[in-house]
């Protein structure tokens, strides 16, 4: 892996700091009542979201959890119309009709925050079978949380995503806590997804959270070798226009602070 360049650095320095200018904003906006509805966020888990999101090409996908700010940020959208959708405004993502948890920018390749745990992941097996059809080239990034592991859709998405050998790459930000639940009190494996990646035939990779660079270089190779392989499948094609692209790759990252 060729060393990062001072100007990507840089950018992922930037990033890190907006979120986190952003996540305390809107938590003092939240604590005088300002924001409507509820809002999670994601302050210490920047460098995930920042990492990633460098790593990615413009047209690449994205589902985030109802913890999406860091993410939709990470991606370039204006934080004007992030905050504008938390506060209720007519010009914020979704004219302030989704709220904290239901963040949308397509024009950047999210589709969608969702509130439904672990609802994202099959939903993004399509976006990534989209591409995969039409030989794009795209890859599809899946975040969850690790209390997403214990949800049947993520059994079910990871099975069907190395049966059909999708450009999907499921990313698990491991902060330990299902909500208010430890997740090792509940699962049996110490990783909730990288130890259970190889039940569905894949490959896992555990990445210190919290350091940026790393994020950056694993979601970069992590990327490339779905691309790569996706472009020398896509290469093959029958006359039907079906293809197959490369197992995807589930990273999960170490412990962040919550």
């Amino acid at each position: 892996m060729p060393e990062i360049s001072e100007a990507t650095s840089l950018e992922l320095y930037r990033k890190m700091t907006e979120i986190r200018l952003f996540e305390k904003r809107a938590y003092d906006l939240f604590m005088q009542n300002l924001v409507k509805g509820t809002t999670h966020l994601g302050t210490g888990q920047e460098a995930v979201a920042a990492g990633v999101s460098q790593a990615m090409r413009d047209d690449d996908y994205m589902f985030v959890t109802y913890r999406g700010h860091n993410h939709v940020l990470a991606r370039g959208t204006p934080m004007t119309q992030v905050m504008a959708e938390l506060l209720g405004r007519e010009n914020g993502l979704m004219h302030g009709k989704g709220g904290s948890m239901h963040l949308l920018d397509t024009s950047r390749g999210i589709l969608g925050a969702y509130a439904i745990i672990g609802a994202q992941l099959v939903i993004a097996n399509g976006s990534a079978w989209s591409a995969q059809y039409r030989g794009s080239g795209q890859v599809t990034v899946c975040f969850l949380g690790d209390g997403a592991t214990n949800i049947g859709a993520f059994h079910e998405a990871l099975n069907l995503a190395s049966v059909w050998q999708l450009p999907v790459v499921f990313i698990c930000e491991n902060n330990q806590y299902m909500e208010y639940t430890p997740i090792g009190s509940v699962t049996a494996v110490p990783r909730p997804a990288a130890d259970r990646a190889a039940s569905y035939g894949l490959d896992a990779v555990v990445v210190d959270g919290n350091d940026v660079e790393a994020v950056y270089e694993v979601a970069q190779a992590a990327l490339g070798r779905a691309r790569t392989a996706a472009a020398r499948r896509s290469s093959r094609r029958s006359p039907t226009g079906t293809a197959a692209t490369p197992a995807p790759t589930p990273a999960s990252t170490a412990p962040t602070p919550r």
